[in-house]
């Protein structure tokens, strides 16, 4: 049985995530789960993506899964790619919302 090595807890989600590499190339994608540090994007890509690319996201939260609709938006970095899949990426900076994170995962500073 492996250890789960995770620091903070993950939801499952579904929700839309925009994904945007440069200032020219935005890829859509859906997160199949999300914590206050990292998330799980799954999407269909033919853009060459290696580990440690940064890369800025947007994920479109829905009023459905917490109430109130809104955007999460920062700067990441991939940390694992899951081919045909999609990439798991940690956030390195978050723009306002950071506390909204928090709220969608259910965590308290």
């Amino acid at each position: 049985m492996q250890e789960n090595r995770r620091q903070h807890n993950r939801i499952a989600s579904n929700w839309p995530v925009e994904i945007s590499i440069g200032s020219q190339v935005v890829i859509q994608g859906r997160l199949k789960d999300l914590s206050v540090k990292s998330a799980f994007v799954r999407m269909k890509s033919s853009v060459y993506m290696k580990i440690n690319d940064e890369l800025g996201f947007t994920i479109k939260c829905s009023p459905e899964d917490n109430g109130s609709e809104g955007t999460v938006s920062g700067e990441a970095r991939i940390s694992r790619i899951a081919p045909g899949e999609g990439i798991a990426i940690y956030f390195t900076k978050l723009m306002e919302g950071s506390s909204r994170l928090q709220e969608l995962v259910g965590h308290t500073p």
